[in-house]
């Protein structure tokens, strides 16, 4: 027999529990458009996974908001923009679900949900313009510059001599020459930063760079064999050590200042992610070596008194808002037909082929922000169906007013939705 706990019998809602007439307009139209039932197999797998990882961003989110309170990452997925509904869309390829009608905040730096969206949509781009590239004759290699830092060093100040740096070396005369005997018409420049504070050495913060050379055009591309490449590699270097000596930064290593590769030897880190996950997840990924800013949010949320973790987080985001973190170089886009949009544009996009599944009215989003369900709503969303949300929705009723719910009652009904034991 089963026991009836208050949650399981909230759940059940009242009977038939009808939504309101859009709503069910709404999903019915949903589920003609993308089919009524879910992915089977390893699509379904991939489709958990995939809604776990947004899950897991929204926690961090959360982390991330409680140490940037003033911050617009703070309201990100929270307000209703434009007092427009706020509406729950699934694509019914990756079996994802997501929020629209919201404001977001845009941030690739700060934010851990805007973060993976903008980097997917750059990461299109990087490939429809290398894979452009490669079917005109062309070649894509990866350049990697890095410079000595220290425990003790800013990360604004060691930004600000890199950038001095940065700027040298494109401007390099002899730096110029060896691109122009690669063949090359332009480049994309990514950045990343990584701490060492669990390391031994604890070298501090490590920003650097990765550079995808779009190389190979009006020249031989047998010359890019190993010989030429380290010859390039080496008299790179030796401009690169220059440079960071004239910027204040002291002199990087041969062995880590600079690297040169062909797109296919980017290391642990490229082999993982792929040569374009390389170059825009940078920040978002666990780092091999040293923490990335993420992990930091990681090491706060399974630590509250973690508050170094909190503190660096905190330098990182103020020091990097604003910032690109892609930078093409002048009519590189054109060149590839790459349309200009912006961080924030790509934040609030919806995919074309997702379905609107239903719309929350204002208390029901007001009960969801109160009980911290908005992962929830998403993942009933993408799982279940609408009808669930709606039994969800209905069980938290009244929360935003002070209906009192405990973490264990709504990780109960969660678990009874997610279960698909009420689909109907």
């Amino acid at each position: 027999m089963t026991t009836l706990t208050p949650a399981r019998t909230a759940c059940n809602g009242p009977a038939g529990m009808p939504g309101r007439a859009h709503e069910r307009d709404v999903h019915a139209e949903g589920q003609k458009k993308g089919g009524g039932s879910g992915p089977l197999g390893i699509n379904a797998k991939l489709s958990a996974n995939r809604m776990d990882t947004r899950v897991a961003r929204f926690s961090l989110q959360s982390v991330a908001r409680s140490i940037l309170p003033q911050s617009r990452t703070a309201k990100c997925l929270r307000i209703r923009a434009f007092n427009s509904d706020v509406q729950v869309w699934k694509h019914h390829e990756h079996g994802t679900a997501a929020y629209a009608g919201l404001q977001t905040c845009g941030s690739v730096w700060a934010c851990p949900v805007c973060a993976a969206k903008v980097a997917e949509r750059r990461r299109v781009e990087l490939q429809a313009a290398m894979a452009a590239h490669k079917a005109k004759g062309g070649t894509v290699n990866l350049l990697t510059l890095t410079t000595p830092h220290q425990k003790t060093d800013k990360l604004s100040d060691l930004l600000e001599n890199q950038s001095k740096a940065l700027h040298r070396f494109w401007r390099d005369r002899t730096v110029k020459a060896i691109f122009k005997e690669m063949g090359t018409i332009g480049h994309v420049r990514a950045s990343e930063v990584t701490h060492g504070r669990k390391s031994p050495s604890n070298n501090g913060w490590h920003p650097h760079y990765h550079c995808l050379m779009f190389c190979g055009s009006g020249v031989d591309l047998s010359r890019f064999d190993g010989p030429q490449m380290k010859d390039w590699q080496v008299r790179l270097y030796l401009r690169w050590a220059a440079c960071c000596l004239k910027s204040g930064l002291g002199e990087p290593s041969y062995a880590h200042g600079l690297k040169l590769d062909d797109g296919t030897k980017a290391g642990n880190y490229a082999a993982k992610w792929g040569l374009e996950d390389e170059m825009t997840k940078g920040h978002t990924k666990k780092a091999l070596h040293g923490e990335t800013p993420f992990d930091f949010l990681r090491a706060y949320l399974a630590d509250g008194s973690d508050r170094q973790a909190a503190a660096l987080f905190k330098e990182f985001a103020e020091t990097f808002k604003g910032k690109q973190q892609l930078r093409w170089s002048k009519g590189l886009k054109n060149l590839f037909a790459i349309e200009e949009t912006t961080d924030e544009e790509l934040a609030t996009k919806v995919e074309e082929s997702a379905v609107l599944l239903g719309m929350l009215t204002v208390d029901q989003w007001r009960d969801v922000l109160k009980v911290d369900g908005r992962a929830t709503v998403l993942e009933i969303a993408a799982r279940s169906g609408w009808h669930e949300v709606q039994r969800f929705l209905w069980f938290i009723e009244g929360a935003h007013k002070g209906a009192q719910f405990d973490r264990e009652m709504l990780a109960e009904a969660r678990s009874l939705l997610l279960g698909g034991e009420y689909a109907s």
